[in-house]
């Protein structure tokens, strides 16, 4: 006969007494199975994990967690700024039931993704963790204003924003798509072009040819890390053409895409300036009075270690510094997606600890 609830809640809250120490640390609440159940932080292990043993009610998270737990598990930390990360980074690897479940945002939020399909699209996801993005942008409340800029941003650059299912596609008729993996069906925009930065123009009726499509990806990659404003200069030049060809119909079309994108582009400036000011060398102490040193470059951890107590320990994090913040970021501007969740977890660190802000020295 298995163990009865209050069995297994009894040896779990002995377990907890006798082992649990009072410093920082990470936990896993686990099912009978051995599966994750929820993973958390805590900055005094003990205290945390004996209040689940005093909630109550049908609607406390920590009783609906323990009633289905079956084992508890944790790693101490030197810092709970590091079980902050190590938290996440388990979150992102286990997806628990109940960290997913419990957490969702009420209000919608969307990300500007370019995928990494064999032949990258942009997307708008509503997950920062979805395995089709290879860079994502975001989170944005307006959707609606999201979706709009990611089809502006395909049209004026030649980037698929279609999901690869078989069937008719609009752009792919019309002529402002340049996926290379099918060939027109219509000739029309067949001469169309688009000047790619440092290299030739592309002509949009070549559909077969990967490497150009390679460059409109490289195009939107850099409006999107904010390096470059052809695809808003090409909007503009393709609404001077129509407002000349007394096209007004299309200029007001193509203007609505510009507003779209100009929207984009605004969000995307204040998106990187709030990461470019993440930079510096965060200095915390941690248990035992030992200090800790995090080398934070846009708004990811780069490099984590004790704080040097000798000459030679100084000449290491010299050098090590000057790796991690001395010439160009070797990642660019694009922010990885397995970065952005930790970005935003430093960022909120920092806004909701002013004093841990005075800790950081500038890089």
């Amino acid at each position: 006969m298995p163990p009865s609830t209050r069995t297994i809640r009894k040896t779990l809250l002995a377990h907890v007494k006798a082992s649990a120490e009072e410093r920082p640390a990470v936990y896993r609440m686990l099912d009978e199975s051995g599966l994750v159940l929820y993973v958390g932080k805590a900055k005094r292990l003990r205290r945390r994990l004996l209040s689940y043993f005093r909630a109550r009610g049908r609607r406390s998270k920590a009783a609906k967690i323990l009633r289905r737990a079956h084992a508890i598990e944790w790693e101490y930390q030197p810092t709970e700024f590091a079980a902050l990360l190590r938290e996440l980074r388990l979150i992102k690897q286990y997806r628990p039931r109940f960290n997913v479940s419990l957490n969702v945002d009420e209000a919608p939020r969307g990300y500007l993704a370019l995928t990494s399909e064999p032949v990258p699209a942009l997307r708008v996801l509503f997950r920062s963790d979805d395995p089709q993005a290879e860079l994502l942008y975001g989170p944005f409340r307006r959707i609606h204003a999201l979706e709009d800029a990611a089809r502006a941003l395909a049209d004026a650059t030649g980037v698929r924003d279609c999901t690869g299912a078989t069937g008719g596609c609009l752009r792919r008729e019309i002529g402002s798509c340049a996926c290379p993996t099918r060939a027109p069906r219509s000739a029309l925009h067949a001469h169309r072009t688009i000047h790619v930065a440092g290299g030739p123009s592309v002509e949009r009726g070549a559909w077969r040819e990967a490497p150009e499509y390679s460059d409109r990806v490289a195009l939107v990659r850099d409006f999107l890390a904010g390096r470059s404003d052809l695809p808003l200069e090409e909007l503009r030049e393709r609404m001077r053409e129509a407002s000349e060809a007394w096209q007004f119909e299309r200029a007001g079309a193509i203007k609505a895409k510009l507003d779209a994108l100009t929207w984009l582009r605004g969000r995307l400036e204040r998106f990187h300036a709030d990461v470019d000011r993440l930079t510096f060398v965060y200095r915390v102490a941690g248990h035992g009075g030992e200090e800790r040193l995090y080398l934070v470059r846009r708004g990811t951890v780069r490099a984590e270690l004790a704080a040097p107590t000798d000459p030679d320990g100084e000449r290491e994090l010299a050098a090590l510094a000057a790796r991690v913040f001395g010439g160009p970021d070797p990642r660019g501007r694009d922010i990885p997606t397995h970065d952005l969740d930790e970005l935003y977890l430093i960022a909120s660190w920092f806004r909701t600890r002013p004093l841990e802000r005075e800790r950081t020295v500038k890089a």
